[in-house]
């Protein structure tokens, strides 16, 4: 189990790196597509409602799916979600790839504290969740200055 919680941790990290990246490159995002800050903030408000929204109407749908099978097709859809975003034109053709992205991570990051609570034996529950959830920590600390 050791191996799954870093893993799973490891899938937070990326996911809160994909997730705030946005707040971290606002400045040169908005000048290399010539869009305006608070248009470059929609980005990130598009994300918040979509991961916020999209959670437990997903949760819902994704409940019969095999966790480790969903896992592993939610991160590669956020890489390819990111790819997509990196290839981006222009804000118009952004913002609509952005928000299907981040529905990923909608899916990933509750998946991952479900996936972990039914591996743990009840007195390591919340120590293992917790772990699980630090990858966000570690993203906002390490990872957003890193973009």
């Amino acid at each position: 189990m050791n191996a799954a919680r870093w893993a799973l941790l490891a899938g937070n990290f990326v996911i809160g790196c994909g997730v705030m990246v946005v707040g971290g490159t606002l400045n040169d995002l908005t000048r290399s597509l010539s869009i305006s800050v608070t248009q470059g903030g929609h980005l990130i408000a598009i994300a918040a409602v979509m991961m916020g929204v999209g959670a437990p109407l997903l949760a819902a749908a994704v409940a019969h799916i095999d966790r480790r099978k969903l896992l592993t097709w939610a991160m590669l859809w956020y890489a390819l979600g990111h790819a997509l975003c990196a290839l981006a034109p222009n804000y118009e053709w952004l913002w609509p790839v952005r928000a299907l992205t981040v529905l990923s991570a909608a899916v990933f990051t509750p998946q991952a504290a479900a996936t972990m609570g039914f591996m743990s034996v009840p007195a390591h529950r919340g120590r293992n969740i917790t772990f699980v959830f630090m990858g966000w920590s570690v993203a906002s600390v390490a990872g957003m200055p890193m973009a």
